[in-house]
């Protein structure tokens, strides 16, 4: 006979590399189906590593797993590093202090909130056009290059910031300015921080009590890590760990317009107006700290997207939501993209 704890430790291990996908292949509105032949043909190469290594995959429908797969030593109870995503989660919560009325409008300027640094408007009053819409939709018009050295190399502009003793918002601010605001897309993780601090000093509460209480509460996310650092606090751009399950909660909520349940967390107005391109950058348009893509099919595809491939993708007109976790964190090319893993998933719905 096995002992209780005996019977416990081979059921957690089966749960753990079970090969089998959850599936539940049925109707998809207007007629839509997975394919389960296409989800397990991927299963295989996700264990092959032809995608690098992928801790997980989770597929919804209507808040309905319809494929839910963990690699390695991971599990549904796992936390990972979201890394970027967390500026949708930013994003999600300068939404709500809006809908809330702590803020009257992001396109207000954002010299508003920082008169202790009237100085530095008045020295390049350029900076003086700066509004929060600019912080959110990456066009402040300030010179930064997050991405032309890797996050995984020293020189890296965030993380020479990031591990540096300086405040992030006042580095930010006092960077150069290269164009007007508006006028091209920058991805600066600097923004996000200022967007942090102005809904601190319009609402007497740090981001992380802010998220907290207006959005992981009422989306249940009970579990979560938040890394802090000396002198800045939580990062406004970063530093989240969430389960799979918890990430696909923040893209259901995208795709309920802003509704759990009963209950409205943020306006469906923040919504459409977030996830609506706003600037242009090459393959994938931004909106208000969020990507904006199209389907094979010509549909919105909206994403989060973290370094090391962490993602919550959005088919808002499928009601589906992806979510992927990874370990892809060096600049190595594997066998098989992102992109691919995606258009896989996507091109199962028939």
């Amino acid at each position: 006979m096995y002992k209780p704890i005996t019977i416990y430790l081979i059921t957690l291990t089966l749960l753990i590399f079970s090969d089998t996908p959850k599936l539940y292949c049925q109707p998809i509105e207007n007629g839509y189906t997975f394919n389960k032949d296409s989800l397990n043909k991927l299963n295989s190469e996700l264990r092959n590593g032809d995608y690098g290594k992928i801790s997980s995959v989770l597929v919804l429908y209507k808040s309905k797993i319809l494929f839910e797969q963990y690699y390695g030593f991971n599990n549904a109870n796992s936390l990972h590093p979201i890394s970027s995503v967390t500026k949708s989660v930013t994003s999600l919560i300068t939404g709500i202090c809006l809908d809330k009325g702590f803020i009257e409008s992001i396109d207000t300027p954002i010299g508003k909130y920082f008169p202790e640094y009237k100085s530095v408007f008045e020295k390049d009053t350029i900076k003086k056009r700066i509004t929060i819409r600019n912080l959110l939709n990456q066009t402040t018009g300030m010179r930064w290059d997050e991405w032309t050295t890797h996050y995984s190399y020293a020189g890296n502009s965030l993380i020479d910031l990031s591990q540096s003793n300086m405040n992030w918002v006042e580095a930010t601010l006092k960077l150069d300015v290269e164009c007007f605001p508006s006028t091209k897309f920058c991805y600066n993780s600097g923004n996000s921080q200022v967007i942090a601090e102005i809904l601190y000093r319009a609402t007497g509460h740090d981001l992380e009590w802010l998220v907290a209480n207006f959005l992981f509460n009422p989306l249940g996310i009970k579990t979560y890590h938040w890394d802090s650092y000396p002198n800045n606090g939580v990062p406004a751009w970063g530093g989240i760990s969430l389960s799979t399950r918890d990430m696909a909660r923040i893209g259901t909520l995208i795709c309920n317009h802003g509704r759990v349940n009963n209950l409205q967390v943020v306006s469906k107005e923040w919504i459409e107006k977030s996830i609506s391109m706003e600037s242009k950058n090459g393959k994938a348009d931004y909106g208000l700290h969020w990507w904006v893509s199209k389907q094979p099919d010509g549909k919105p595809l909206i994403y989060a997207a973290g370094y090391g491939d962490q993602y919550v993708y959005i088919l808002p007109d499928k009601r589906v939501v992806i979510a992927i976790n990874g370990q892809n964190f060096t600049d190595y090319k594997w066998t098989k993209s992102i992109d691919e893993l995606i258009k896989s998933i996507y091109s199962s719905i028939e």
